[in-house]
């Protein structure tokens, strides 16, 4: 019998955080040019367990650093944990990732916006083996209003709990937006199929990650068309552009337009074009709430062919 997921909202399927900080399972996509990372000497150690930052960049689009742990005593993933089959809560073992908060020149990334959860920073982690996360933090800039966008230099506070270890470990991490110049496109491109509207407003081309800004038009006037409406993102070649992160609100305009904030991997240097393919999960007409999957299993995805849009990143 094939396994099916239960029906979650659109931004949780879509791995998207709205605003503020969560644990994530980021994409450990591709890997920054060494040109454009920096190497981080801070280092803590707590109880025989040490924790340093490797390798800090930023894009202009998004902030990632890999964060290493060392030493004897843990019994888990720096990421990750797992599920009791008994009583069907989430354990993590001793050493691993529990929270991490992070501050900005001494400003808690909360405090952004007011505290306003759609005007915060998005912070996610992932694994990258058993003893390596990878940290990702993108600024609200594209949700919508006039948000504020990272400086092009700061020192970053991390503050990792560890699971077992009483005191939080600090890291302050110096980070220095790269020298690179990002290609930045304004398509405005919008495309409409019957109540959804959606505008592909802006894309931000580096040769570590691609950023896009998407614009759902008139959301909230008709929220049962729009919010089952998910993306892929591909290229002229068919290759999938897989997704660092993701970022959704319609909270800081006042049409109720809902503003999306994707940070993606790097286009391939001989990609001429990228599409959006916006689509719907298709769900199991049995009432369950399940949406349905294939041979694979993948979810079935059914493609809104009227609402593609295309970028070219040349």
């Amino acid at each position: 019998m094939k396994k099916a997921y239960k029906v979650m909202s659109s931004v949780a399927l879509a791995g998207m955080i709205i605003s503020g900080a969560a644990w994530g399972t980021a994409q450990a996509a591709t890997q920054p040019s060494a040109k454009a990372q920096s190497a981080v000497s801070q280092r803590v150690t707590q109880e025989g367990v040490t924790l340093s930052v490797a390798k800090a960049l930023y894009d202009g689009n998004h902030v990632r650093i890999e964060l290493k742990r060392s030493g004897k005593g843990s019994d888990g993933k720096l990421v990750g944990g797992k599920i009791d089959e008994k009583t069907g809560d989430y354990l993590l073992g001793k050493g691993s990732i529990s929270n991490i908060k992070m501050a900005i020149n001494g400003k808690s990334i909360n405090e952004y916006g007011g505290g306003d959860h759609a005007k915060r920073p998005t912070l996610i982690w992932g694994p990258k083996g058993n003893d390596t996360a990878v940290i990702y933090l993108t600024d609200a800039s594209q949700l919508g209003g006039n948000l504020e966008a990272f400086p092009d230099k700061f020192q970053l506070t991390a503050e990792v709990d560890l699971e077992g270890y009483k005191k939080p470990f600090k890291l302050k991490i110096p980070v220095q937006k790269t020298a690179e110049k990002p290609v930045v496109v304004k398509p405005n491109v919008t495309k409409t199929s019957g109540n959804v509207t959606i505008k592909l407003n802006k894309a931000t081309l580096t040769s570590t990650s691609s950023r896009l800004q998407l614009i759902m038009e008139g959301y909230k006037q008709h929220p049962e068309a729009n919010q089952d409406i998910l993306f892929d993102f591909v290229d002229d070649q068919g290759r999938i552009i897989e997704r660092i992160s993701g970022s959704g609100t319609d909270e800081n305009n006042a049409k109720g337009d809902m503003y999306y904030d994707f940070v993606l991997e790097a286009v391939g240097k001989s990609a001429k074009s990228m599409t959006v393919k916006p689509f719907k999960p298709v769900v199991i007409d049995d009432g369950s709430g399940r949406f349905k999957l294939d041979g694979n299993g993948e979810i079935v995805k059914q493609y809104i062919k009227e609402l593609e849009m295309a970028v070219s990143v040349k």
